[in-house]
């Protein structure tokens, strides 16, 4: 009996049958790998419901999923980098300090509002823009048990609504431009082949581990970091970008996308689930409804934003939002709502300047909610 209740088991169960509900369609919208999540999302909160087990999922496999998502994506979308950085690169910057000064402005109302919720609701804002290490700094910079169970209160809540505004969002212009996309895109030469060799894909990985590994002390608050996530993504534009060798054939590359696509939805399921849900049912509605706004309103100002003054075109423009809200899970809704890697450009263009926004953004929500006190 324990077998079923494994991490392993519980993870690749959710793979299969989000991969195969995800597939079916109705009245031609479909969930795709979404369906991982929230499968994840209902057996974790089933198994703890009931005291049947504990989920613990090692934060390791966690990453080793989460790094294949992001390396498969950049090295695809990395023949195109150059050109978008060159062409769009101060836009993206605009961008990615917008949204997470939309963000924080939206946070310190609530904080107004709500004083005594100060650094919970700064939690819901790292939740609501799905940033770990937004999170990260806030419970660096703290120095406080209470604020630190408060802080990872309101990112446990708000964490799962900010992934769906950006699935939904991500889904919903993806599928009003895909068939656009696909039109004006180039046709590729298929005599062209860059076989995949495993260890020249790790090596991209192993860049990327030492690169998102550095730290740039900023003040004796303020530490900066690529992070895993980040420093994969780098390590795989780049690279990809300047070596023909790193561009392998897509076959592989789809593979390892969608394998890791599928695992990374379900852990976060699987790991978020019950928490979420239990704390909702418990006491944390206001803490729901505030990470929800901040998420949407960020959401839709950056899209204003993108769209109408800087004039982003729409792949790049969803990619930099996800970017914009560091939210992976949105990147890969997207991915294959637009069917195209492109949005990964956007993505990695914006992805770098959020973590300085959010960084930048939460340590001066830090210091006025010790202000206001707490």
């Amino acid at each position: 009996m324990n077998l079923f209740f494994s991490p392993i088991f519980l993870i690749v169960f959710c793979m299969m049958m989000g991969s195969f509900l995800g597939n079916i369609s109705f009245r031609k919208f479909k969930l795709g790998s979404s369906m991982s999540l929230f499968i994840g999302l209902f057996i974790s909160f089933f198994i703890n419901k009931n005291n049947l087990s504990e989920i613990n999922i090692p934060n390791e496999l966690f990453n080793v999923v989460l790094i294949g998502f992001i390396a498969s994506v950049g090295l695809k979308a990395s023949k195109n980098i150059r050109t978008i950085i060159s062409t769009h690169g101060i836009k993206f910057i605009i961008l990615s300090f917008f949204i997470t000064a939309v963000g924080a402005s939206c946070t310190f109302l609530f904080i107004k509002l709500y004083p005594d919720l100060a650094f919970s609701i700064i939690g819901a804002y790292e939740g609501g823009l799905t940033s770990s290490p937004g999170l990260a700094t806030a419970l660096e910079i703290s120095q406080s048990k209470l604020a630190d169970a408060s802080i990872g209160l309101g990112y446990s809540i708000a964490y799962v609504p900010g992934i769906l505004v950006v699935m939904l969002y991500s889904s919903w212009i993806g599928k009003r431009n895909s068939s656009d996309l696909r039109s004006k895109s180039k046709p590729i030469d298929s005599t062209i082949k860059y076989p995949f060799h495993i260890w020249k894909f790790l090596f991209v990985v192993v860049t990327g581990l030492v690169i998102g590994n550095f730290k740039i002390k900023i003040s004796s608050f303020m530490v900066f970091s690529l992070g895993i996530t980040g420093g994969v993504l780098i390590s795989a534009l780049f690279l990809g970008s300047y070596f023909k060798s790193l561009q392998f054939e897509n076959t592989a590359l789809d593979v390892i996308r969608d394998i890791s696509l599928n695992g990374f939805l379900a852990i976060v399921g699987l790991d978020y689930g019950y928490t979420a849900i239990n704390a909702v049912m418990d006491s944390g509605v206001v803490l729901l409804i505030i990470g929800l706004t901040i998420a949407s309103i960020s959401v839709v100002a950056g899209h204003i934003m993108g769209y109408y003054i800087l004039k982003i075109e729409p792949v790049y423009l969803v990619g930099g939002i996800c970017g914009g809200m560091t939210s992976t899970p949105g990147l890969a809704c997207a991915v294959e709502a637009f069917e195209s890697e492109d949005v990964t450009l956007g993505y990695g263009a914006a992805y770098p300047f959020a973590l300085v926004g959010m960084i930048l953004w939460t340590n001066i929500l830090i210091s006025i909610s010790f202000y206001i006190g707490f």
